[in-house]
This record gives C-alpha cells, sequence and structure tokens, in this order.
C-alpha cells in the first residue's frame, strides 16, 4: 500500500462550497476547509482559537442597536449606541454619566411664563414667552434678545451638566460666573435639537440665552441634567436602524436615514454632546419655477407669511425652505449700535433708472451715513450723512458702472436711540431665504427669513428646496475632496468645498455646489457612498462611478460626471472602505462583491469575494465592519446571528472566510483603532434565564488568549483579579448559565451561575469567567493528486498525524476523521504525564490517526474554550489503496 506523507502548512485559504470540493484542479482548494468554525486564520497561515468576548453592558433596555464609531484620533475615540427613540455615548467602553447636584434652573420649563428669568434684552430686541411652553428670542439683527438667570451652587468643584432643547434655532449660550461671561461655557450656537453641555463650576453660576436673529428662536426647556446615563432623544425607530448611514469630520459626525431629515451628532469639551437638525439655508434647490405660479412675502425679515397664487403648499411642506427672487430691490435694519449697516442694494443703468430712495426714522443721538462701494462689495466710502430723520431720493449719475449702496453707522458715531433705514431701487433683484414653519393652507405658509429677502411683490422666481418631508430625504452621505456629499432621490449633492452646510447656487468658481440627477435605474434610495480613489455610488441596480474628466482632477460643478462602473446593484447594507478598495453586499443580499480600480476600463469593477462559498451569505449579510488589526478583516454579520469574517489581503490574494459564532445571535458590530490589534465591539442577543437581552460585548485581543495567567477564551466573560477567592462575583449578566473557568493560568472547569456567582474548587487570585464555545476545522477533500498524492474516488486513509503548535493548552486539540471519533492529544509526552498547562511550542514526532478506509477521508480538528490553541501546520500519512 503506497503512502505519502503530507503538508499542511496554512489555514488561510477558509470555507469553500461543498458543491466545489470535487475541484480538485484547483490547486486553491486544496488547503481550504468546508468548516471552518471559531478558528480564526492569521494572515502569515496560522489559525488559532478565536478570541472571546469580554462583557461591557446591556444596550438601553435590552433593545436592538445600531453601533457607529466616533474616531476624532487613534486615542479619542466613543461608540455611539442608537437604539428605538434614543441615543447614548460609549467612552472607553462606558456609557457617558452625569453625577447627581443639587443645583437647580428655577423655572427651566417655561411652563406658564419666564419668572425666575431676568430680561436682559438689548434696543428692539424682544424675549417673551411663547404659547405651548417656550421662551422666544427675537433680535433685531444686530441688537440680542436676552434672558439670564443666576443659579445657587452648593456642589462646588463637581461637574454640572446642562441638559437645553432647542425648539426652533439656533439659540446662543454662555455660562459664567458672572451675569453675561462665558468662562464656563464659552458663547456657543446650538441648533434645533437636543444638548448636554457640562462644566465645572467654582461657585454660582449665570445662564445667558439669547438670539439677534430677526427671526423667532424658542427655547423649549434647560434643566441642570439628574444623575445617570446621558441620552439624547432620537427619531429612529428599530426598523430604521439598519438604514443609517454616517460620516464624520472632526467632533461632527452627519447621519443620513431614509425618510428622515438629516442629523448631526456634535461633540464639544467636557465630553458635552448634541444631537440637532442638519440644516441649510443655502439649498441645495430644484429646478426654478417655470409656471406663471407667484410667491407673495409679506415682509423682508424676521417671521413672515408666503402667499401662493396657485395651491402648491401642502401639510408635508414643513420645513421646506423657498429661495426667492425679488422685482426690485429693498434692504431694511434696525441700527441700535455703532458699525451697523443695512444690507446692500445694486445700482445699474444709466439717468433716470439709477435713482433709488433711502429713509431714516426713528429717535436716536447718532450719525448715520450712506455709504457706496464700487465694483464689488467691500471698499465702502461715506457719500452722505444724515443725525436725524430723513428720506428722499438719490441718483448718482455714475452711468454704466455697478454700485453697491448701504445706510447705517461707523462705530464710534453712534449715541442712543434706536434707528430704521431702509433703501429701495426699483431695479434689479435680490434673492433671499425662507423657511417654511408651519402650513395655513395649500396657498399660504408661515415662514421663517434665512436670508433677508429684496420685496414684498408677487414674483415668478422661485424655488424650493430639494429636501423636505414632501420631496425626501437623502439616503447616504459621505466627505469626499472636502465636501460633504448625499445622495438619494435620484440626486446627488456636494456641498461648496470646506463648507459643509453651504449649497449656495450664486457661489462661483471651483468651489461651488455641486447638483447632479443621477438618472436611470432604481436610484430613489441610494444605500451607500463610498470615498475611494472616485466617489463610487451604491445604487439598487448599478454601482455608479462620479469622476471628472481626469483620473488625479478634483469633481467640481463643471467638470462631473457619472458612468455606472457594475450593474450588480446593491442592498440594504452600509458599503465599507478598505484603502482604495471597497466592499459591499450585493442587491441578493447574499454575496459579497469588492470594487477594485480597473485600469483596463480606467474605472472601478466588481468582483466576487463569495465566489468559492456562495452559501456563507445565504441567511442574508445585515452589517460589515472591516478590522485593520492584527490582520485584515471585514465582519459580515449575518442574518442568522452567525458572523462571516474575511480574512483579507489583496496583494497577497488572501480572501479566507471562516464562520465565528457563540450562544446567541450577534446583531451588530463596530470597529474602534487600537494600539496593537483594533477593538472589535459585537452587540449579542442573548437568552439568559428566560429572558431575552442584548449585551454590547468586545472581542479580548489575541494576545491576552494565549494561555498565560489570565487567558480570555470566554464569551461574555468577565475577569477577576485579587486576593486569591473561591467566590468569583458579577456574574449575574449569565445567571443559569453553564460557564467556563480559567484560573490562575488553568483549565478550572465548569460550574453553573447562580446567584450572580459561582464557586470555584480551588482559590484563585486571576480568573476568566464566562461562555464556552467551540472551534471545529474540517478540511477539504484530501485528493489532490499532485499536492497531496491521492486521487479522487481512491479508497484512502489516514493513519499518522503530527502538529506544529503554538500557545496551545496540552489537551487543547482533539483530532479525528470526523467529530464522532476523536482522539485527545497524547497524555504522555517524553516519559511524563501532561498537566493542565499550555505548550509555548509543540513539535513532536506522528502520532496515531484514528482514521479508516474511505473514499472521502478528512481531517477534523477540534478546541473548545476556555484551553488556547494556536496551529501552525500539521503533517499526516495518507494510505491508500489502488482497489475501489
Amino acid at each position: 500500500m503506497p503512502k505519502q506523507s503530507v503538508l499542511f502548512q496554512a489555514f488561510n485559504r477558509g470555507v469553500i462550497s461543498r458543491l466545489a470540493l470535487a475541484r480538485v484542479d484547483l490547486q486553491r482548494l486544496a488547503l481550504s476547509a468546508e468548516e471552518q468554525t471559531n478558528w480564526m486564520p492569521r494572515m502569515l497561515g496560522p489559525m488559532m482559537l478565536r478570541a472571546g468576548t469580554a462583557y461591557l453592558g446591556t444596550t438601553r433596555n435590552n433593545l436592538r442597536a445600531k453601533m457607529i464609531p466616533f474616531i476624532f484620533s487613534n486615542a479619542d475615540t466613543a461608540l455611539i449606541e442608537v437604539t428605538t427613540g434614543m441615543i447614548r455615548v460609549l467612552v472607553s467602553d462606558q456609557p457617558v454619566t452625569r453625577v447627581a447636584v443639587s443645583s437647580a434652573v428655577t423655572n427651566g420649563g417655561f411652563t406658564t411664563d419666564l419668572s425666575g428669568w431676568t430680561d436682559a434684552d438689548e434696543v428692539g430686541s424682544v424675549s417673551s414667552w411663547q404659547a405651548g411652553g417656550f421662551l422666544s428670542l427675537v433680535g433685531t439683527g444686530s441688537g440680542a434678545a436676552i434672558r439670564r438667570q443666576q443659579v445657587s451652587v452648593s456642589d462646588v468643584g463637581k461637574q454640572h451638566a446642562l441638559r437645553i432643547v432647542v425648539n426652533r434655532g439656533p439659540i446662543l449660550l454662555r455660562v459664567g460666573s458672572s451675569a453675561g461671561a462665558d468662562d464656563y461655557i464659552r458663547e456657543a450656537s446650538l441648533a434645533t435639537g437636543s444638548h448636554s453641555l457640562t462644566f465645572t463650576p467654582s461657585g454660582d453660576f449665570h445662564i445667558q440665552l439669547f438670539s439677534r436673529t430677526t427671526n423667532a428662536a424658542y427655547v423649549d426647556s434647560i434643566q441642570v441634567e439628574a444623575a445617570g446615563v446621558m441620552e439624547l432623544p432620537s427619531p429612529w425607530f428599530e426598523v430604521d436602524l439598519p438604514r443609517i448611514r454616517h460620516t464624520q469630520s472632526g467632533d461632527v459626525i452627519f447621519l443620513a436615514c431614509e425618510n428622515y431629515q438629516q442629523r448631526r451628532l456634535e461633540r464639544r469639551a467636557g465630553n458635552s454632546w448634541s444631537l440637532v437638525l442638519y440644516s441649510s439655508s443655502t439649498g441645495p434647490y430644484l429646478l426654478e419655477n417655470t409656471s406663471n405660479t407667484t410667491i407673495t412675502a409679506s415682509g423682508l425679515t424676521g417671521n413672515i407669511s408666503l402667499s401662493s397664487s396657485t395651491p402648491i403648499f401642502r401639510s408635508n411642506n414643513v420645513g421646506s425652505i423657498y429661495k426667492i427672487s425679488s422685482i426690485g430691490q429693498r434692504t431694511t435694519a434696525v441700527i441700535t449700535a455703532g458699525n451697523q449697516f443695512s444690507d446692500p442694494i445694486r445700482v445699474t443703468g444709466v439717468g433716470s433708472s439709477r435713482i433709488f430712495t433711502r429713509t431714516v426714522s426713528g429717535t436716536f443721538v447718532a450719525t448715520v451715513r450712506l455709504q457706496r462701494s464700487v465694483g464689488a462689495i467691500g471698499a465702502w466710502e461715506n457719500i452722505d450723512s444724515f443725525t436725524a430723520p430723513s428720506s428722499g431720493s438719490h441718483n448718482d449719475e455714475l452711468d454704466n458702472q455697478i454700485i453697491f449702496y448701504r445706510l447705517g453707522v461707523v462705530a464710534g458715531e453712534f449715541t442712543s436711540g434706536s434707528i430704521t433705514v431702509d433703501l429701495i431701487y426699483t431695479l434689479g433683484s435680490i434673492t433671499g431665504v425662507a423657511r417654511a414653519t408651519a402650513v395655513l393652507s395649500e396657498t399660504v405658509v408661515e415662514a421663517e427669513v434665512l436670508k433677508s429677502l429684496g420685496g414684498t411683490a408677487a414674483t415668478e422666481v422661485w424655488s424650493e428646496g430639494a429636501w423636505s418631508d414632501r420631496r425626501g430625504w437623502p439616503t447616504s452621505t459621505a466627505l469626499y475632496e472636502g465636501r460633504l456629499w448625499w445622495a438619494g432621490k435620484d440626486k446627488n449633492w456636494g456641498s461648496v468645498s470646506d463648507a459643509f452646510d453651504n449649497f449656495d447656487p450664486e457661489t462661483e468658481g471651483d468651489s461651488g455646489p455641486i447638483n447632479r440627477s443621477i438618472g436611470s435605474g432604481p436610484v430613489d434610495t441610494i444605500n451607500w457612498l463610498l470615498p475611494l480613489q472616485r466617489l463610487v455610488i451604491g445604487g439598487q441596480g448599478a454601482e455608479i462611478s462620479a469622476r471628472s474628466s481626469s483620473f488625479d482632477e478634483p469633481l467640481t460643478s463643471s467638470n462631473y460626471n457619472i458612468k455606472e462602473c457594475s450593474t450588480q446593484g446593491s442592498s440594504a447594507v452600509a458599503g465599507i472602505k478598505i484603502d482604495s478598495l471597497g466592499l459591499f453586499v450585493q442587491k441578493s443580499g447574499t454575496r459579497v462583491f469588492e470594487l477594485a480600480f480597473d485600469g483596463n476600463v480606467y474605472d472601478y469593477s466588481t468582483n466576487d469575494l463569495t465566489l468559492l462559498c456562495p452559501e456563507i451569505g445565504e441567511p442574508g449579510f445585515t452589517h460589515l465592519a472591516v478590522q485593520r488589526q492584527p490582520d485584515t478583516r471585514a465582519h459580515c454579520v449575518r442574518g442568522d446571528g452567525r458572523v462571516a469574517v474575511m480574512v483579507y489581503d489583496k496583494l497577497e490574494n488572501v480572501r479566507c472566510f471562516v464562520l465565528v459564532e457563540t450562544d446567541g445571535e450577534v446583531e451588530d458590530v463596530a470597529v474602534l483603532p487600537g494600539t496593537v490589534e483594533d477593538n472589535v465591539y459585537y452587540t449579542v442577543k442573548r437568552v439568559i434565564n428566560g429572558s431575552t437581552v442584548r449585551y454590547r460585548e468586545k472581542w479580548a485581543r489575541e494576545s491576552e488568549c494565549r494561555g498565560g495567567t489570565i487567558s480570555k477564551c470566554a464569551d461574555a466573560h468577565v475577569v477577576y483579579q485579587g486576593v486569591a477567592t473561591t467566590v468569583i462575583t458579577g456574574l449575574s449578566h449569565l445567571e443559569g448559565k453553564t460557564v467556563v473557568v480559567w484560573a490562575d493560568g488553568r483549565d478550572a472547569g465548569t460550574a453553573t451561575v447562580s446567584g450572580g456567582q459561582v464557586t470555584l474548587a480551588t482559590a484563585a487570585s486571576n480568573v476568566v469567567v464566562g461562555l464556552g464555545y467551540r472551534a471545529r476545522f474540517k478540511s477539504s477533500k484530501l485528493a489532490y493528486a499532485s499536492a497531496l498524492g491521492t486521487a479522487l474516488l481512491q479508497r484512502k486513509r489516514i493513519s499518522q498525524i503530527g502538529f506544529a503548535l503554538a500557545d496551545t493548552h496540552k489537551q487543547g486539540i482533539r483530532y479525528g476523521q470526523d467529530y464522532t471519533t476523536m482522539d485527545d492529544l497524547p497524555a504522555i509526552e517524553d516519559y511524563e504525564l501532561v498537566g493542565n498547562e499550555v505548550w509555548d511550542t509543540y513539535d513532536k514526532e506522528t502520532i496515531e490517526f484514528p482514521g479508516s478506509w474511505d473514499t472521502d477521508s478528512r481531517v477534523c480538528l477540534e478546541a473548545n474554550a476556555p484551553r488556547p490553541a494556536t496551529v501552525l501546520g500539521m503533517a499526516f500519512v495518507i494510505e491508500t489503496n489502488d482497489k475501489s
């Protein structure tokens, strides 16, 4: 009987489909596996019993959660936990909390009035109580509406947090040690949403809420936060969580989700966080009106009404913005201090067409200047002055020149009073912006002016904003080439360069915004945007490359085109970026594809990474995340709660899929950078003591799973280090479960958690307790004639096997032809009984293998937590029989 010695020295080929097991012509499949579960291959070739997971805590109310990484720097990270209706922030793996203090804001809910608040309004500004329980702040544009309160503090030196809910922003906030000061919280602009802002007072503190805008800003409430976990209300439900897309710039995460207005998650100093509406006052817009429908504004600034000549408004237009170009130009302003001016008018033409009127009114002691700037705004010069109310017309007789005019008071020339100035010019146009705040009928809406309008006459020149509850919201977002991009509803929008909330179409040059249609196919929902070497758009029916005319040129409004680079289509799973490559789930939901730049077509093309194991995604992928250290690994969460981990390296042609499973269902994954190894987080649904719970768990580092005094090969584990004891507590999260124990460098067997604790047979001072798990490896068919020396369908028997191991428990590996009949590692080595310790290295002669004659002989390996095991390679002897 011929014998053949076979060397199996790499375990990084991963799982292949059982339908491919007979492909003995493919050299790659010789080292593949039919099953490789809970073994983690390394790029170099070995595989180890995967690391366990540490128990960090539960999700909020054990609800399904989505984890979003916040990465300001490698050393400054956080996890954002999103559940139904709420967001929590986790720093150093624990939720951000607020401590108990006795300080309290008087009448912070503004329930019936503004009692407890001091009126400090500047001239012309008004702060008042608004029905519904709001503080209303209406400024003059330069003067501020202000309310203040002094709060008594007995907990001096203890961190306080203010919870501020802004119903209609922005409002300005200062917190300081005296009235109007901001030495505790620097003057901050707070947008519409919820804010949790911290500071540490050394005595009583003073709150100042104020606004200078002429449109009303509403504060819903301001309170000193109670002790406990900081939570910010969010609009999303459980069904929405997989649809949330995010991108980060500095301390801000931008969030998109189908059917919801975008949000901004903002961090400030001292673990202060805000979740607010993302809104732009400058667009983007739909096409300009081409009908004869006119819109008439009731005013130029502040809170006004918009009336249309035909029924164009709907109830879901609340929040819509309208860009309105006036017939003629009018600007107005209320001056209450020096260095305040009206917006300018632009005068052109010849002769009497250049005449404009100016009006100065009010009671004041000041000098009002009429100023002009030639050709462009900026170089202002005084041409007239007024020290009392006055009105009249002006003709500069500067035919065929473009001149800008404004009225106001220069610094040092204001003493007292309030001055109203107006400029009216019948020619030209001013473009302003207003946002609908309430729909009164199909022809009338209430609105707030975001950019001063230029007239109150009916005009046909207007555009509606592209985003609203009526028109829809973007479904994906990304930062690319210095622009913030949004996509969805058949559109792709890029902001003004380096101005992430600016889509002003009047911005000139290459920095101007980009507003383009995507075109054909099902593109109503864009599943993802990937900022690769090109911006790739993941549509439901195709992958679309946004590109300039030259590969190295940036995208601009005049140098932008889109091409389909693939027609695979994507599912509703966010794609991930790996250097210049992208990974995404194909529209079937079961395949993972790679996006790589193809020099043959000079664009991105796709490649099926699951080609050799298509079944690995058949339950459907739900989440993707990439880990870069110690190897590049894509964690692909499946709908059945298992994770297909792909060890990936394009240059080395490693695309190795293995499965990770635990006593429960993995529902989400997130990765944060680490120093030696990245930090991998799972959200796991488990059934504990008859109840469904959801735990936040963190992968241990591989260096912590090698069998030392502390070895973390257990799931949902806790670690005890201290005085030697037989009672390990803190295990209520595993109540009723049978757990494995690693104590002082040895496998201490199993125990059942009762009363949140277990009792050890022997006292120990270094203990890891958690759920056990099993690792299984089943080789592919050993029938690769040139590689393994046997033939397909030839009877064979594995008679001997040998292992090269590292950091492996002396009884950490079981082996056999199947999982039913398996042998342990030898109980005697070098004429001595092996103990309950760990081999640093193991390199022994071959030993007998429990194999039988079969045409389909296999090698099966098994390891069980908490016993560590790392297989560097194995050699086995195959005996063949020429007779079938």
